[in-house]
């Protein structure tokens, strides 16, 4: 048995390939990532074990109310919570890759088969107590016999707690399906036959699970004005722009002869500093091939370029972002006080320094700083980066600077979403390095904005923090804010922050 893969030709070194998408396998052929199912995997996770947990409180308190005896009834929950979990996890029931598309769910084994499989485990559990032989007497009567009732009423409760909770569960997953939540939301560009072919494809094989949102192509005179009810809307400065403007598109899909090669480069170029997916169509998008393939939710394609982080990642980083930000808020009150009236008493001014700076998807923001220069010597644009013993610095500000004390008001940039903890540090938007723009020197700077930018990020604790005065120095931030972007997880973020405090206790470049 041979696979059958497609290769393209893109020899080329101008694109690099994140490395998301290449550990994921040894080359990244025709495959789809869709819209991540994991955090319904985990949503479900979660409600089986509260279920389980809720109803053995309910059958343990309820043996106590009636005069039952409750010994025993922990031991034996906690073996059928050992044995609910193995079950479900050999069964691979949180495995959900297809939840973005409701027609390849079976609604009867959706409900069904975890009901059983629930059954199943408790009732493995069950037999594992009567193995351990209950033959202990109390006032003539066996334990064993005293025990069954209740683990009896408690598999029956879970199976069809399990079984409600599976339905109303499918049910939201309806309801989201229909109103399109649950859909790939892609971008096409190319108007010619490939990307005529792929958009018949998906109008008529995978119209529950992709919906298109524009159609671009830059040669408008030689495509027509509307592909299958889909107008033509512009060039590739419209589709960025409007995947700047929308936080709705997943993927930008690229239906290009693969010998345009130096037309693709261009576009991967240019799309590369996008928060989204890119991926290229081959040009048998409309091969019939096996059922294997079929079945899958998205219909195969190339994936140059993927978003640094899906929906559970999102959600895990930023409720860390919000608990973390808001707890170290509350537990430096007295330090950011003394901040304050320290500025106050030294030099008159604000006590605040806005500076606006470039954020996530090249958005602008005003960054919360504490005043560290004398007010008449505020550089918005950052067009003289601070040096050592820098005369506009003022003495409260140089202590705050060295502390990094300065930076703390940025927390409440994180609270109101526009940074993160950790992430590539905001620059000016003016910032110039040697005379130049940071632009003009690193051909990928704006891929950094991809991700929201942070407090700390690998590049400071990396020993990159500080003024940027080389050209080298300002290529090595990049790179490593890239990497950061490229390689995130969670675990990551949280390695960074212990290093950022080792950081703060012996700092370096902070003046």
């Amino acid at each position: 048995m041979l696979q059958l893969h497609i290769a393209p030709d893109l020899r080329s070194k101008q694109v690099s390939t994140p490395a998301r998408v290449t550990r994921q396998s040894a080359t990244p052929f025709l495959k789809v990532v869709p819209r991540d199912p994991r955090l319904g995997c985990v949503v479900l996770a979660v409600c089986d074990l509260s279920l389980f947990l809720a109803i053995a409180g309910v059958v343990y308190f309820g043996t106590q109310v009636t005069g039952g005896l409750s010994r025993g009834l922990l031991h034996f929950f906690a073996t059928s919570l050992l044995s609910f979990v193995l079950t479900h996890t050999l069964a691979h029931s949180y495995r959900c890759e297809r939840l973005a598309r409701m027609s390849l769910i079976s609604r009867g084994s959706f409900i069904l088969r975890p009901a059983l499989l629930s059954g199943a485990a408790v009732g493995v559990a069950v037999g594992l107590e009567m193995l351990l032989g209950r033959q202990a007497m109390v006032g003539g009567t066996t334990l064993l016999t005293i025990y069954i009732p209740a683990e009896f009423l408690f598999l029956m409760l879970l199976m069809v707690s399990v079984a409600v909770e599976r339905a109303l569960f499918y049910a939201i997953l309806d309801r989201l399906n229909v109103s399109g939540y649950l859909s790939t939301n892609v971008v096409v560009f190319g108007a010619g036959p490939i990307g005529q072919r792929l958009i018949r494809v998906i109008r008529d094989d995978y119209h529950d699970s992709v919906e298109i949102q524009g159609i671009f192509d830059d040669r408008l005179k030689r495509t027509p004005d509307e592909v299958l009810g889909h107008v033509v809307q512009g060039g590739i400065d419209d589709l960025i722009a409007a995947v700047k403007d929308s936080t709705s598109i997943d993927k930008v899909l690229i239906a290009l002869p693969m010998s345009a090669n130096d037309r693709i480069l261009s576009l991967l170029t240019r799309l590369r500093p996008l928060p989204v997916d890119v991926a290229l169509v081959p040009e048998l998008v409309d091969l019939r091939v096996d059922k294997q393939v079929i079945r899958d939710a998205h219909p195969p394609f190339l994936n140059i370029s993927r978003k640094p982080q899906s929906e559970l990642g999102i959600l895990m980083k930023r409720g860390f972002d919000a608990i973390a930000a808001a707890t170290i808020l509350v537990l430096l009150t007295p330090l950011l006080a003394l901040a304050i009236l320290a500025i106050k008493l030294d030099s008159p001014g604000p006590v605040l320094f806005r500076q606006p700076r470039m954020g996530f998807n090249n958005k602008q923001f005003n960054v919360l700083k504490f005043r560290t220069m004398y007010a008449n010597c505020s550089d918005l644009e950052a067009r003289q980066q601070t040096q050592r013993n820098d005369s506009r610095v003022t003495r409260v500000g140089a202590w705050l600077r060295r502390t990094s004390v300065d930076e703390l008001p940025q927390l409440i940039n994180v609270l109101r979403g526009d940074m993160s903890l950790v992430g590539p540090r905001p620059h000016a938007l003016g910032m110039q390095v040697g005379d130049r723009l940071c632009d003009d020197i690193v051909r990928e700077y704006a891929v950094r904005h991809r991700m929201k930018p942070g407090i700390t990020g690998w590049a400071q604790v990396r020993g990159l923090r500080g003024a940027v005065e080389d050209p080298a120095i300002l290529e090595a931030r990049v790179h490593h804010d890239i990497y950061y972007i490229d390689n995130w997880s969670f675990l990551f973020d949280l390695w960074i922050l212990l290093k950022t405090v080792a950081v703060l206790v012996r700092p370096k470049n902070a003046f």
